[in-house]
């Protein structure tokens, strides 16, 4: 409960940031003074080189004054610049705990032989001209010290002793190293003790940790106090509020949180207030309001009532009004079916008999026919239609081949074709695999589209009727395409609709009742098929069927009957 406390999760957060900060601190601080004990080494012992140098030029410019008396007779006392370093390196050990050293691959005295480290320097020395010194930190005898090394090079003093020739003996008995101006000569190598400045570094960073723990301290105490002051006890308290108020308690008072807190814990608190007492405003005129909304929702639940028996009632006159218009229009469609059949077999009878030479009988039969099949279609799309909305349309499926439907389907558009002059064709693209359809309907349906598509071509144009099969969504296409008057964009979506028929210009002499298109998607739909369509206005129109490959195979056999699958809609 206690790790869920505002205070500690913000006193955990600011611990770690303090202390990450003061750590990082530290050791930047701790690495400063390293490299500052490095550097005042590094500058000591370069101090003392240059010492230990200029005392070897002086040497060396007063060679001629130390060798000869005053009667100018030479004799070698022995204070070369080597021996007088020597001398003072022994010196100056003697003293203190600094060592000095001149030291050369190939000493001439013994003790002057260079350490291992000291070789690898030398040799750098040696490779590098550009390197002025090198320094480094080792343990010596368990202790740390210092060690620096700078490079001698040989000048105008030194040739005397270490020049040409290669070889000859110098005056202290010495052969010579043959060097010429700006060689390696050796180095001066300084080692000094680190023992006390790494006691006064640890002492400081001592001084310094303590100084970071003091300043923690303080730091985490007056936050924690300013927590608790200002955030955790006002929350504390408006958690306690909260409480009550669920519990019920709407009378409550926060006053000493106001007095307590200060910005936004402060506003919070008095938004709180506000809050509570809102509430309990609101709570002391629920049951009132309560009361007057149930009234109110009864009163709107009685007038739904009302609202569903009137729509119940006028939804069965509706209903009563389709069944009587569909037993209607199946009365008098099939009243009117005898008659016009007959009508057409007499018209047949008579055609067969007259003369060629009596034109004029000849076409007023052929008009009685023609108007007369026009008529016995639109009888039987109302007798289509009222049986689709009565749903009693029955499928009686058999096997079908397309072909032979569309060979029924071209003997009845081809005379109505050649009549307009329009050039009609059929064609296959592929072998059309056979169906469970009911082959009537199908034909139907295709009559249905190209006998629109005959009906609004212009004379010289063509429709062909084209089928193909899909065998990626196992489907029989059907495909009836014009040259015609096309059809606008807009009116594409309601060309399917009952009694619908798109006005225009160029549609005026083309009347019929609006069904045949909306049979034929029935139609196909009963199959459970689809029909769609692409046209451009003044080029034509391609309408295509859509029919599933032995969409209904399984389902009986041959004359096996399926309803309607949209009946009753």
């Amino acid at each position: 409960m206690f790790k869920h406390n505002i205070a500690y999760r913000f006193m955990f957060a600011m611990t770690l940031t303090i202390t990450l900060t003061l750590t990082v601190s530290f050791i930047w601080d701790y690495r400063q003074q390293k490299q500052q004990v490095y550097e005042e080494l590094r500058e000591k012992a370069k101090v003392i080189t240059m010492q230990l140098l200029a005392t070897r030029e002086f040497i060396a410019l007063n060679q001629d004054k130390i060798n000869y008396d005053s009667r100018g007779n030479f004799e070698f006392k022995a204070l070369n610049p080597a021996a007088v370093g020597t001398g003072l390196g022994a010196i100056f050990a003697s003293w203190t705990d600094y060592s000095i050293k001149q030291t050369r691959i190939n000493a001439r005295n013994p003790n002057n032989i260079p350490d291992s480290l000291e070789r690898e320097v030398l040799l750098r020395f040696s490779n590098d001209h550009s390197l002025k010194e090198v320094w480094w930190e080792e343990q010596l005898n368990g202790k740390p010290v210092f060690r620096y090394l700078t490079p001698l090079k040989v000048n105008e003093s030194c040739q005397p002793c270490h020049g040409e020739p290669k070889g000859q003996i110098d005056i202290a008995g010495y052969p010579k190293e043959g060097y010429q101006l700006g060689d390696l000569a050796g180095a001066i190598s300084i080692t000094m003790p680190m023992e006390k400045h790494i006691l006064n570094l640890r002492s400081n960073l001592m001084r310094h940790f303590g100084f970071m723990l003091l300043l923690l301290s303080v730091s985490l105490a007056f936050i924690y106090i300013f927590i608790n002051r200002l955030v955790a006890n006002p929350l504390k308290e408006l958690k306690k509020t909260a409480a009550q108020i669920g519990a019920g308690n709407l009378d409550v008072n926060i006053k000493k949180i106001e007095t307590e807190a200060e910005g936004e814990i402060k506003q919070f608190a008095l938004q709180f207030q506000d809050m509570a007492d809102q509430l309990s405003y609101l709570y002391s005129n629920l049951e009132q309001k309560v009361a007057e909304r149930t009234n109110q929702l009864k009163l709107a639940n009685d007038a739904l009532h009302e609202k569903q028996l009137e729509l119940h009632k006028v939804n069965l006159q509706l209903s009563q009004a389709s069944e009587h218009k569909s037993r209607f229009l199946a009365a008098v469609s099939h009243e009117l079916r005898t008659p016009l059949t007959a009508i057409i077999a007499f018209s047949e009878l008579l055609l067969a008999s007259c003369s060629q030479e009596n034109e004029l009988t000849r076409q007023n039969l052929e008009g009685i026919k023609s108007n007369s099949e026009n008529l016995l279609g639109m009888i039987n799309n109302l007798l289509d239609l009222a049986r689709i909305e009565a749903g009693r349309n029955e499928l009686c499926l058999e096997t079908m081949d397309i072909v032979d439907v569309i060979n029924s389907v071209e003997r009845i558009i081809s005379p109505l074709a050649m009549k307009k002059k329009i050039r009609f064709k059929t064609g296959f693209v592929r072998d059309i695999p056979l169906t469970k359809a009911e082959p009537e309907k199908i034909r139907r349906a295709i009559v249905n589209l190209a006998t629109n598509a005959v009906q609004f071509t212009p004379e010289g144009g063509e429709v062909e009727i084209q089928v193909d099969f899909n065998a990626d969504t196992r489907e029989i296409l059907v495909m009836v395409r014009d040259t015609g008057i096309g059809i606008k964009k807009e009116d594409q979506d309601i060309i399917f609709e009952r009694f619908r028929q798109v006005e225009g210009v160029d549609r005026r002499s083309h009347r019929g009742t609006g069904l045949g298109l909306t049979i034929a998607k029935e139609l196909i739909e009963l199959h459970g098929g689809w029909i769609s369509i692409k046209s451009q206005l003044k080029e034509g129109s391609t309408f295509t069927i859509g029919l599933p490959l032995n969409s209904c195979a399984g389902e009986g056999e041959n004359d096996s009957r399926i309803p309607d699958p949209a009946g009753g809609r």
